[in-house]
């Protein structure tokens, strides 16, 4: 499990590291130009999502922290990285949560080795923080998987990053499994018309614009058929795209552009 000792250790991390971007090399005489308003793209904001329920299998857990260490290398300054652990029974439960945004150019006008240096090492640093995500010890004590309170705290993730550029890796087999819902075996599916009546009562988050991709979920036979047709139904309800192939079991990379 997350240890808070751990988050403290590498928010102060962080935060040396983008103190450190600022620090100024030459002639202190010379005038710093005035930072300017970086053009172009909108900043990303990616989501992990991590089922570590019994379910899982450790190859599963591993290939999710591969995919994770690659999807990081690619990121740019000033883009949003937030990830949670799957909660258990419901959203009562306090979210194991990590949230940490890319240090942004000093100088975006220019390039300066230095911010090269801030932007890997953080990168660095986030990759070996998130370990704790896809740890395979000490799974027993989980009781559950709770993946629709989850996507409750994946709209707040949405909310709080206006203006970016939003994508969730959702690490799961998709069985959703608690004292109400459990999609194991079919044991207990949601009956018919259940999203569009949890929409009706406003008891859905607020995914609009998102960009879903799922690893671990599998589609080779009739009962993950039904699973895979609840979740698309969900996903578009809720204003997300889930695409077909973005539904997947265990993929060799991430797609590069997975909601063109």
């Amino acid at each position: 499990m997350v240890r808070s000792n751990v988050i403290r250790g590498l928010c102060a991390g962080v935060a040396s590291l983008i103190i450190c971007a600022g620090c100024s090399e030459g002639n202190a005489d010379e005038p710093a130009p005035p930072p300017s308003e970086t053009a172009g793209e909108r900043p990303e904001l990616v989501i992990f999502v991590y089922d570590r329920s019994t379910s899982i299998p450790d190859y599963q857990l591993n290939l999710a922290k591969e995919l994770t260490d690659a999807r990081i290398d690619v990121l740019e300054h000033g883009d949003k990285i937030a990830a949670l652990q799957v909660l258990q029974l419901s959203l009562a439960e306090p979210p194991e949560r990590w949230s940490q945004t890319v240090p942004k150019k000093e100088w975006t006008d220019q390039e300066i080795a230095r911010d090269s240096v801030t932007r890997t090492r953080f990168l660095r640093d986030a990759q070996a923080y998130l370990v704790a995500f896809t740890d395979t010890a000490g799974r027993d004590e989980i009781d559950g998987t709770d993946l629709l309170s989850t996507l409750h705290d994946v709209g707040a993730e949405l909310r709080g990053a206006p203006g970016h550029e939003a994508t969730l890796y959702m690490f799961s087999d998709m069985l959703q499994s608690n004292r109400q819902i459990d999609m194991e075996g079919l044991r207990r599916m949601p009956p018919s018309g259940w999203i569009h009546n949890a929409a009706s009562k406003d008891m859905l988050p607020d995914l609009k614009g998102l960009c879903v991709v799922v690893i671990g979920a599998r589609v080779d036979n009739e009962h993950s058929q039904r699973v895979r047709k609840f979740w698309q139904e969900y996903f578009e309800v809720t204003g997300a795209s889930l695409r077909d192939p973005n539904y997947m079991h265990r993929p060799v990379k991430l797609p590069e552009h997975p909601c063109p």
